[in-house]
């Protein structure tokens, strides 16, 4: 894995210092090493991780005429097929890597159809001298990230919101950025917390000419193309195919020239990759996991029964509260902007511990969003069920949880119940859209946010949402966290946390094809009655132990609530202060003490709330203090 940037200077030419400098910044992107290519206005820098073709891999390359520049992040996991169907049409190659590979594509294919025809995980500037023309892509589902900044002078790129540490002297905080996080807890592509910045939606490439200008070009759309795919009718088909398709996945991600191991978490996701990883391997595979002292979090027992069952090379370290909250403020800078998603904690820690013995891993995400994993998908079912309550008894049931106080045993019970009682009566977008918001929904926002910064976000969510033309609304609901929830969280997450650690992570659930296929299947081939991912589990119970199939999903958090009242409190009322809101002029000093007492009081669980607040006072105090607007 590698980082990349670029500068194209308007008017300018480039300045090998500044190219430097931004490269720099992406050292654990790519620590092995670094390489630059300046034609006048036009620069383009690389660090690299080597994975695959350890001796003649470095970039900037070039295609044989010198024509064709490029620097490329990422792995294409069909380019040996692109390969012998490009020397089929007279093509030579001089290195094993796949960045040649997208090179002569590229001449043989031209960009649409070059971008169609890579499957993997990328991000890429590629200039063409002979039409003056710089193009940069991201991949179909946003595995890797792509920042750009432009102004009336130049256009600048990154891996990483931190190349432009040097360019965002005086930044402006964007409202979409501020209500997009403070709602969801991350920032969706296009937006990033500062004004002038944005990241490069999926499926998408910037063209940008030498007039310098440019613009936004999608070349692959998930509804177009399962609209022209039929839908499954037959379970068992379904099931081989299924199966088929991700034993192809994993063994296409498992080619590398260095050694590769996997995330083992111990939830039915990871534990199928690991499974179908130690079938194809000759050798013992190695797997990774975190577990806490503390048992709520803790999923080492379930992992060390997929690792026996498997035979892996397992590696586990367990985790206290200690060890974890001396590298709170690292992990959160590491972002670059305001990330609220906890679980990015012992994701890093997993990476340190594997980085240790192998540079490249599998991991088991997205399949919650593919096959419904996760309980907010039940929230349909569950509110059905509270409407359906006499309303006397739903009376009772609401008086009752009022007044029952926010425990360490009761917490988790009482969060669920107060989403179903008042989340039960909207329809089907707005009960989807309030679960996707982990940290305040639209109406706490608009009375914590002052001085006009609040912005409604819900419209452009909907009409995500509402693209999806089906009478389902889970698949609706599907396609909609695939699109938002994936590329701006979970995808993020475990990008910044393993190039944190030099480690390269692969999603073999994230194949097109596999997608695909998911959008294809009947809802209730994923959701039986409760039994959420049924068709994953009746796929690949042969391959797990009969007692991993029933675990319930616990997630990979970390012990904030423990944290915000213990090691983290003075600093959190250091930063919800009333000299520090005020002087701040964002937020309503009232409005957030409030949230503070309700949960230090046990009256409710605002745990989200707070930890979203302070994630992003910490990123206000570190990069803006005294140096911003909002706009």
């Amino acid at each position: 894995m590698c980082g990349i940037a670029g500068i194209i200077e308007k008017n300018n030419d480039v300045d090998i210092k500044e190219l430097k400098l931004m490269c720099d910044q992406l050292s654990l992107r790519g620590p092995d090493a670094e390489g630059f290519f300046i034609e006048n206005n036009i620069g383009l820098g690389h660090r690299r991780l080597s994975v695959i073709d350890l001796n003649t891999g470095d970039q900037p390359m070039f295609s044989q005429d010198k024509s064709i520049s490029i620097v490329y992040n990422g792995e294409i996991y069909n380019f040996q097929t692109l390969r012998t169907e490009l020397e089929d049409k007279k093509h030579t190659f001089r290195t094993q890597s796949d960045t040649e590979v997208i090179i002569n594509g590229y001449i043989e294919f031209g960009i649409d159809k070059l971008l169609q025809k890579l499957e993997g995980m990328f991000v890429f500037a590629l200039f063409d001298k002979n039409k003056s023309m710089v193009y940069i892509a991201r991949d179909k589902f946003g595995e890797k990230p792509l920042y750009y900044f432009v102004n009336n002078d130049k256009f600048l790129f990154a891996s990483e919101l931190k190349a432009f540490n040097n360019i965002l002297t005086t930044p402006s905080i964007s409202k979409f950025g501020l209500n997009y996080f403070l709602s969801l807890n991350y920032i969706p592509a296009p937006y990033t917390i500062y004004k002038d910045v944005f990241k490069l939606k999926a499926s998408c490439y910037i063209t940008i000419s030498s007039d310098f200008d440019y613009s936004i070009t999608q070349y692959y759309n998930l509804l177009e193309k399962i609209s022209k795919q039929k839908k499954y009718s037959d379970f068992n088909k379904c099931k081989s195919e299924l199966k088929d398709m991700l034993f192809d996945s994993v063994k296409k991600r498992m080619i590398a020239d260095v050694p590769i191991g996997v995330f083992l978490s111990g939830g039915i996701d990871s534990s199928i990759i690991a499974s179908i990883m130690s079938r194809i391997s000759n050798k013992p595979i190695n797997t990774f996991s975190i577990g806490f002292k503390e048992k709520t979090f803790d999923e080492s027992d379930r992992a060390k029964i997929i690792a026996n069952n498997i035979k892996s090379n397992h590696t586990i370290h367990f985790l206290d509260y200690s060890d974890v909250v001396n590298l709170v403020d690292g992990i959160i800078h590491h972002f670059d902007e305001p990330f609220g998603d906890s679980s990015a904690i012992p994701t890093y820690y997993v990476a340190k511990l594997a980085r240790e013995k192998v540079t490249v891993v599998l991991t088991g995400d997205c399949a919650d969003e593919l096959f419904i994993g996760y309980d907010k998908y039940l929230g349909p079912y569950y509110t059905e069920k509270y409407r359906n309550l006499p309303s006397f008894v739903k009376g009772i049931t609401k008086g009752i949880i009022s007044i029952i106080p926010h425990t360490k045993m009761t917490n988790a019970m009482l969060r669920k119940i107060k989403k179903v009682i008042n989340n039960a009566f909207l329809n089907d977008f707005d009960l989807h859209y309030n679960l996707m918001c982990l940290g305040f929904n639209d109406d706490e926002r608009s009375h914590i946010l002052i001085n006009g910064n609040f912005l409604d976000i819900k419209q452009n969510i909907s009409d995500i949402y509402n693209s999806f033309e089906t009478n389902s609304s889970l698949e609706k609901g599907i396609y909609t966290d695939l699109n938002i929830v994936l590329e701006g969280d979970m995808l993020p997450k475990v990008d910044r946390m393993c190039m944190k650690n030099s480690l390269e992570a692969r999603v073999p659930f994230l194949d097109s094809k596999i997608v695909e296929a998911a959008y294809r299947m009947p809802i209730n081939y994923k959701l039986k009655g409760n039994d959420k991912k049924h068709i994953l589990k009746e796929t690949f119970k042969d391959l797990l132990p009969k007692e991993t199939l029933k675990f319930s999903k616990k997630g990979f958090a970390a012990p904030i609530d423990y944290w915000l009242q213990n090691e983290l409190n003075k600093e959190l009322n250091e930063v919800i202060s009333e000299k520090f809101i005020n002087e701040q002029n964002i937020f309503n000093y009232e409005e957030i003490t409030r949230i503070y007492y309700e949960h230090m009081n046990k009256k409710e669980n605002h745990m989200n709330k707070l930890w979203n607040i302070y994630v992003f006072q910490k990123w206000y105090r570190t990069k803006i203090l005294n140096k911003v607007t909002v706009n």
